[in-house]
């Protein structure tokens, strides 16, 4: 249970962190706060001595992550282009996904080879990395200011919420000739309060969107499965085979190794459109996960079958993610070309990609906690059916939603 202080205040916190990122104008500030709280949680849970530094640790831990994960994100859609989305998305999405499922492993050999500290000692490192990588990054904002705009802006448009043209109308209304008072025309802060007031606030305008729901309950039963794997499998494994930790960990190099095929899936998403890639990751992960069931004897067929099946999730679980990802968003561009006021001068990027975290967050708590339960009580056979049926449940709504409305005329 170390982890849930962390997930319960990433799934709070990153809501809040959507709608600031989308109301600051230069993400990297938020990024870097977000990268100086990790690295103080980091230190604080190397050193933690009592219940309570630990808790706090992984309180700061969880805010961290709601930052670094929203605004990242959103990071990443300022700077490419929607023709590119999927590929950029997968790419981010499955190292985050490889790290997550390698790094325990990585954790245990160097905790086993050099101590408690040596493990923190990594951590930190990449923290430092990461910093100094964020110094050299330029936003596209900012480059704006002393390139031409038209050598930054990609065919489609800028893809940002914070956009240069939308900088250029903002500062050609602030040096524009004031209205003198016998003139009887409001004032742009006038219009803008009369918009706020007739505005529904930005997450209730998305959490009514169909299409983005699906892309958040796709990642939702991604996410879930990877999350019950980490919680059940290391486990059932030590239990029917005697495997040791390290073994264990081994075994997760089945789901990782796929998960770097995420940019290729991506590309593929961007060529062809995501709604069948992700209908065909739910419903392909459906079998091999129902088929798990079999390994149930200590024998070395049965470890085959089990890295063979492994593998298999892997490769399908990975289908899921680039599409929804980068449908999440196709669909708010699309919203605010449809009605450019829906969500107010400063976009909606941020908070959409908050929910889709909020999702995963929810999902890393569900995933074991449900796997766990139903292996206790009902034995692994039905909880790899469970995961089966969940998994071919996310194609439904892909099917209807992802990439637009099935049945909508095109035009």
């Amino acid at each position: 249970m170390a982890h849930d202080p962390e997930r319960v205040v990433g799934a709070k916190k990153k809501t809040i962190c959507g709608w600031a990122a989308d109301r600051t104008s230069n993400r990297s500030v938020t990024f870097y706060t977000g990268l100086l709280i990790l690295a103080a949680a980091t230190v604080l849970f190397g050193l933690a001595k009592a219940s309570w530094v630990l808790l706090i640790s992984r309180l700061l831990q969880g805010l961290s992550a709601a930052i670094t994960y929203t605004v990242g994100l959103a990071l990443l859609v300022d700077t490419v282009g929607r023709d590119n989305i999927g590929q950029w998305m997968g790419t981010a999405l499955s190292s985050s996904s490889f790290g997550l499922i390698v790094s325990p492993l990585l954790g245990g050999i160097v905790y086993a080879k050099a101590g408690y500290m040596a493990v923190f000692g990594m951590a930190m490192g990449l923290i430092i990395f990461d910093i100094v990588m964020r110094l050299i990054m330029i936003e596209k904002k900012t480059a704006a200011k002393y390139t031409d705009v038209k050598d930054l802006t990609p065919a489609n448009g800028f893809y940002g919420t914070f956009t240069t043209e939308q900088d250029v109308r903002n500062e050609q209304t602030n040096n524009a000739t004031p209205p003198t008072e016998s003139q009887d025309v409001p004032s742009d802060g006038q219009k803008d309060s009369h918009r706020k007031k007739g505005r529904m606030p930005t997450i209730l305008v998305l959490l009514g969107m169909p299409r983005l729901l699906a892309a958040i309950y796709g990642i939702f039963v991604n996410v879930s499965i990877l999350a019950a794997f980490d919680g059940v499998l290391p486990i059932y494994v030590k239990r029917l085979f005697g495997w040791n930790s390290l073994n264990a960990g081994l075994i997760f190099l089945c789901l990782a190794i796929p998960a770097l095929t995420g940019p290729l899936v991506g590309k593929l998403s961007d060529r062809a459109g995501p709604r069948w890639i992700a209908v065909a990751g739910c419903a392909l992960s459906a079998p091999p996960l129902v088929l798990l069931r079999l390994v149930a004897h200590d024998s070395m067929d049965q470890k085959i079958l089990l890295c063979a099946l492994l593998v298999c999730c892997g490769f399908t679980l990975i289908l899921i993610v680039s599409p929804v990802a980068a449908d999440l968003s196709a669909v708010v561009e699309e919203k605010e070309k449809a009605d450019p006021d829906a969500f107010g001068p400063g976009g909606a990027y941020a908070q959409a990609f908050a929910l889709f975290n909020c999702s995963m967050a929810a999902a890393t708590l569900f995933g074991p906690v449900v796997a766990g339960a139903l292996v206790e009580r009902y034995g692994w056979g039905v909880m790899t059916a469970a995961m089966g049926i969940f998994a071919f449940s996310g194609a439904i709504p892909a099917f209807f939603y992802t990439g637009g409305w099935i049945f909508a005329k095109e035009t």
